[in-house]
């Protein structure tokens, strides 16, 4: 089993490499490659989602600022790490450099901050090595904005949707898709999902903060709130 697990780690490396090093190359980011890509609206609980995957909490951005780039987690099940381990890729060497985590933090959040209100097509890519951690890849993308009070507001509105709207056209991609549980005539990002996958075929709803909206949530009616009692695509 340990062999079985090391063998796919290593070949997640390699599939991990080919990829970055064709994207520094070509300058694309929309490599032919199947991938899952993350979206929602801000403030969602998209982050809750990546920490369960990574095994731990943590914060890239603060406050209300969001994202403003792909950001490709990539993350390693490493057996033998007592304590995770996380990196940061260097664009200039294209190496991966060993960071303490809140340095890569910090890395992160400054990519994001630095664009204002734009948006760049350039991800920055984040690794990490724990023995709690799932063996997968993610692209987690900007969060969609419902509101914007003046020009500068709406155009950052637009560029998002410019850039997931890239990524959910790309037949490869599976869409993880969170929403907040509520009427499913709101769900937004869904919504978006259906304009390019119609029939749900690599579409992955995942409903967040149910405790917050039904106050009689109990064990034995969950899953039906998560189904939305009939008002969700099967």
């Amino acid at each position: 089993m340990a062999d079985a697990r090391a063998t796919k780690s290593e070949l997640l490396d390699v599939l991990s490499e080919v990829k970055t090093r064709v994207q520094d190359k070509l300058g694309i980011v929309d490599f032919p490659m199947p991938q899952f890509i993350l979206i929602g609206s801000q403030s969602v609980g998209k982050s809750r989602l990546v920490e369960s995957f990574a095994g731990e909490q943590f914060n890239f951005i603060s406050g209300t600022l969001g994202s403003r780039r792909p950001t490709v987690l990539e993350f390693r099940n490493v057996a033998s790490v007592v304590e995770s381990k996380w990196y940061i890729l260097d664009k200039e060497t294209n190496q991966w450099q060993h960071r303490p985590t809140m340095q890569v933090m910090e890395i992160v959040g400054q990519a994001h901050s630095s664009l204002g209100n734009s948006v760049s097509t350039e991800a920055i890519h984040v690794r990490v090595e724990s023995n709690k951690c799932v063996d997968m890849q993610i692209v987690d993308l900007p969060g969609y904005r419902g509101f914007a009070r003046d020009e500068a507001g709406r155009n950052l509105c637009q560029q998002i949707e410019s850039l997931n709207s890239s990524f959910l056209l790309d037949p490869r991609n599976v869409i993880l898709c969170v929403e907040e549980a509520g009427d499913a005539a709101n769900l937004s990002s869904l919504r978006r999902c259906s304009e390019c996958d119609p029939d749900f075929k690599r579409t992955i709803l995942i409903r967040n903060k149910l405790d917050k909206y039904y106050g009689d949530l109990t064990s034995d009616n969950s899953n039906k709130w998560l189904e939305g009692f009939g008002d969700l695509p099967k």
